[in-house]
């Protein structure tokens, strides 16, 4: 019964205390929204813009970011910049990173938003990584990386620089914690484990590397960045384009729920003055104050991941 009662209070969870006609103007702010030009990254750059943020969107096609910046400029009638970013290729990622600080003296908020869900099991990245866990959770670890020395400068003791991780409620899903790392690269037990099971995977780790990431930053005495990571919700969005038809059909009849709601969380985590003091807290639906899988708190494997991580990136630093 318990059960029951939790997965039905994460299909609808209650209304939301919180609207977007709360984030405090936003003008001298820098963004980055990744994934940003469908779906939940979209709709967070129009409310960033409205506020009067500098929004970059990242994306990996330029005649669909293109697009959406068109659009978002009729909405708001302010124009988001684009950078391009592959997730799929650590050394695009690198290329995109640098580009970025050549062109910025200063990033208040960067929101990993993008993302991939059950794509065919034969991709994989471009270093030959799960696909999921490369764009999901490894391509977001090493652009944080890169730009995380930009964060810290732009903070001070008086404003934060924020990092927002969208992660999932598949975390929960995830069925035998710890990680597998053989699952991690393109091997039988990978394909094993299918789709659903590695798309679990990837936000179980991107929700551990959050959790890991708010603990070194709130060991740095010299800078003010904090690392929030949250489940949106269940929303109706292209994510779940890879899903059967008659699949995704049935889901948006029942538990999804429109972009509009689903973007609440992460700009709640981006923006409000209240989440300033959620370093290392996970946020669920409808910006409220959660608690993630409670493996993922596990130390010694979010070391062993946030290692392995740098570890992959090293040789395209």
């Amino acid at each position: 019964m318990a059960s029951f009662w939790n997965l039905f209070k994460q299909f609808f969870p209650p209304t939301s205390k919180w609207s977007p006609d709360e984030i405090p103007d936003l003008t001298g702010k820098v963004a980055l929204v990744t994934g940003g030009n469908v779906g939940l990254g979209k709709e967070t750059c129009k409310h960033l813009l409205i506020k009067g943020c500098t929004v970059w969107l990242a994306a990996r096609s330029k005649s669909k970011a293109e697009q959406a910046i068109a659009d978002l400029k009729k909405e708001t009638g302010k124009e988001a910049l684009f950078l391009e970013l592959d997730l799929n290729d650590l050394k695009a990622v690198k290329e995109s990173a640098e580009k970025f600080k050549g062109q910025n003296s200063a990033l208040h908020i960067l929101i990993c938003n993008a993302g991939v869900m059950v794509p065919p099991i034969e991709q994989v990245t471009a270093q030959g990584y799960d696909l999921q866990f490369g764009v999901n959770a490894l391509g977001h670890f090493f652009l944080i990386q890169k730009l995380l020395p930009l964060l810290k400068a732009t903070s001070n003791s008086l404003a934060e620089t924020r990092i927002v991780w969208v992660a999932s409620s598949a975390q929960f899903y995830f069925k035998n914690p710890p990680v597998d790392y053989e699952n991690l690269t393109d091997t039988p037990s990978r394909k094993k484990l299918g789709k659903q099971g590695l798309y679990t995977q990837s936000k179980f780790i991107t929700v551990m590397l959050g959790i890991y990431l708010a603990k070194l930053l709130a060991e740095d005495q010299n800078s003010n960045v904090i690392s929030i990571y949250l489940d949106p919700g269940n929303i109706h969005t292209e994510l779940g384009r890879n899903f059967p038809p008659f699949v995704a059909t049935l889901m948006a009849w029942t538990i999804l729920h429109p972009i509009s709601k689903g973007v609440l969380t992460q700009l709640y985590a981006a923006t409000s003055p209240e989440a300033a003091q959620y370093n290392g807290k996970y946020l669920r639906p409808w910006a409220r104050l959660g608690e993630p899988h409670p493996q993922t708190k596990d130390e010694v494997e979010q070391k062993k991941m946030w290692d392995y991580c740098m570890a992959a990136i090293k040789d395209y630093e």
